[in-house]
C-alpha cells in the first residue's frame, strides 16, 4: 500500500507533513506505516495521545455512553456524565470553586478564556509572548507570537507580544509587562506554562509569582495555556503545579480526550467563568456526553496506573541517556523541559532538526522538531511508556544525532527546505 497524497483533497493549511508517513496500524507505544515499517511513537500525536494506542477502556467508555445517550446538545439538555466529569476536572485545578466551559479543541477554549477575561475586567487588550502558539481560530490566532503564520490575514489586534521570561531576562519581561499594564486597558496575560512550539523554554522560577501580583495590581488576569503541559505531561497533573501557583483561568485540550475524542476546556475562578452571559460561548457539540465519558475514564486511568510516577521515572532515565550518550557531541546543547515534555536542543545556525528527525525515522522512532531553526528535537513519549521501550527510543535518537554529526556536510549539502511554524 502506497502513502496517500494528502494534498489531493485536503487544503494545504492542514499540511505540516514532517516525513511523508501514512499510518495504518498501531500497537501500544508504536505505529506502522503503509510500507510495514514500525516506529516507537515519541511524539504522542502532538502530545494528545497520553496513554498510547489500543486502549479498550476508552473505546468502551465511548460506546457505553453512546448506548445510553450519545448526544443531547448539552447546552439545552443535561446528561449526568457531563456533570461528573466537570466536577472531577474542576477539582484537579486547586482553584476554589472552579468552573468549566467545555469545547472541542484548544483554540476554541483559548477563545473562551479571552472572552471571559474581557467580560470580567471590562478591558479588551492582552499581553502574549513571542514564539508562542495558541491555536487557529481568529482570537487564538491573534494570540500567536509567530509572525510567519499571520501572512495575508486580517486579524483582530488585541495582543502585544513581548519576550518570553527565560532565566536571562525575566526581570526585563516584568518591566515590559508593567509598562503595558500601566496603559489601563489590559484584560490579561496569556502564556504557555512552558513555551512549547517555541522550543521547550521554561520561565524563571520567580516569574509567575511576581507576574500574578503585578497583573492583579492592575486589574488583569493570569491565563495559562495548559494545552501541551496539562494532563500529566510535566510530571504533575497541571504544568503550573511545577511553579507553585494557580492561574485565574487556564486552557486544557490535546490529552484531555485521551487522543480518542476531541475535547477541551476553559477552567477557572467561578466569578470569571460566569462573567459571560448565556450562550456567549456555547456550541452544539460542547460537552458531548460520550467525549466526557472518555475524559472521565482518563482521569481514573491516570490514578489507577500511577501515571505521574511513571512520567517522573521515565524523565530521569531519558534525560540521563541523552546527557551521557551525547556528552561528547559538538551539536548537543541541553535537554529542556519537565516530565515527558522534553526538548533536545542542538547548537548551530543551520536547520538540523528535520534531518535528524528523518534519521530517527530510519532508525525506527518517530519524533518532532521545532524551536529556532527547527533545532530542538521534540521528545514527547506516551506518559505510560514502559522502561524498555523508552530506552530503545532514546538510544535511537542518540544514534541519529551522532550519525548526523559524523556526516553533517553530506546531509546539509542539498539545502532541503522543511515546513515549520517558523517559516513563512
Amino acid at each position: 500500500m502506497k502513502s496517500l497524497r494528502r494534498n489531493d483533497y485536503i487544503g494545504r493549511s492542514q499540511n505540516l507533513d514532517l516525513y511523508g508517513v501514512t499510518i495504518v496500524k498501531s500497537k501500544r507505544h508504536t505505529f506502522i506505516d503503509t510500507e510495514g515499517h514500525e516506529y516507537i511513537d515519541f511524539l504522542s500525536a502532538a502530545s494528545s495521545l497520553p496513554l498510547g494506542y489500543q486502549r479498550k477502556d476508552f473505546v468502551k467508555a465511548w460506546s457505553d455512553q453512546c448506548v445510553q445517550v450519545p448526544h443531547t446538545c448539552t447546552v439545552y439538555t443535561f446528561v449526568p456524565v457531563v456533570y461528573e466529569f466537570a466536577k472531577r476536572l474542576a477539582k484537579t485545578s486547586n482553584i476554589p470553586g472552579a468552573k468549566v466551559i467545555f469545547g472541542a479543541f484548544g483554540s476554541d477554549s483559548v477563545d473562551a478564556a479571552l472572552k471571559c477575561a474581557q467580560a470580567f475586567t471590562k478591558k479588551k487588550r492582552f499581553v502574549g509572548f513571542k514564539k508562542a502558539y495558541h491555536g487557529g481560530t481568529f482570537l487564538s490566532f491573534d494570540a500567536n507570537g509567530l509572525d510567519g503564520l499571520k501572512e495575508n490575514l486580517h486579524l483582530p489586534k488585541f495582543f502585544t507580544h513581548i519576550d518570553y521570561p527565560s532565566h536571562d531576562h525575566y526581570e526585563q519581561t516584568l518591566r515590559e509587562l508593567e509598562d503595558i499594564l500601566k496603559q489601563g486597558d489590559v484584560a490579561g496575560l496569556l502564556m504557555e506554562t512552558i513555551l512549547g512550539d517555541g522550543g521547550v523554554v521554561s520561565p524563571h522560577s520567580l516569574f509567575y509569582k511576581k507576574a500574578k501580583e503585578l497583573l492583579h495590581r492592575y486589574g488583569a488576569l493570569l491565563i495559562l495555556d495548559e494545552i501541551q503541559t496539562g494532563i500529566g505531561r510535566t510530571g504533575t497533573f497541571w504544568g503550573y503545579e511545577q511553579f507553585g501557583i494557580t492561574p485565574d483561568l487556564f486552557i486544557a485540550a490535546k490529552a484531555l480526550g485521551a487522543g480518542y475524542v476531541s475535547l477541551s476546556a476553559c477552567i477557572g475562578r467561578p466569578e470569571v467563568i460566569d462573567a459571560l452571559y448565556n450562550c456567549q460561548h456555547a456550541f452544539t457539540l460542547s460537552a458531548h456526553p460520550a467525549a466526557c465519558a472518555v475524559g472521565l475514564r482518563l482521569l481514573d486511568a491516570m490514578k489507577e496506573e500511577k501515571v505521574l510516577a511513571n512520567v517522573k521515572k521515565m524523565h530521569r532515565i531519558i534525560v540521563k541517556m541523552f546527557q551521557d550518550g551525547l556528552k561528547h557531541s559538538q551539536l548537543f546543547d541541553e535537554v529542556r523541559g519537565e516530565g515527558l515534555m522534553l526538548g533536545l536542543a542542538l547548537k548551530g545556525e543551520q536547520s538540523m532538526g528535520p534531518h535528524i528527525g528523518k534519521l530517527c525515522l530510519k532508525n525506527g522512532v518517530y519524533i518532532g522538531y521545532y524551536g529556532y531553526k527547527n533545532n530542538v528535537l521534540r521528545i514527547h513519549p506516551h506518559l505510560n511508556i514502559d522502561e524498555r521501550t523508552a530506552r530503545r527510543g532514546a538510544q535511537k535518537v542518540i544514534d541519529a544525532v551522532l550519525e548526523f554529526e559524523r556526516n553533517k556536510d553530506v546531509y546539509l549539502k542539498g539545502g532541503e527546505q522543511f515546513l515549520s511554524f517558523f517559516s513563512a
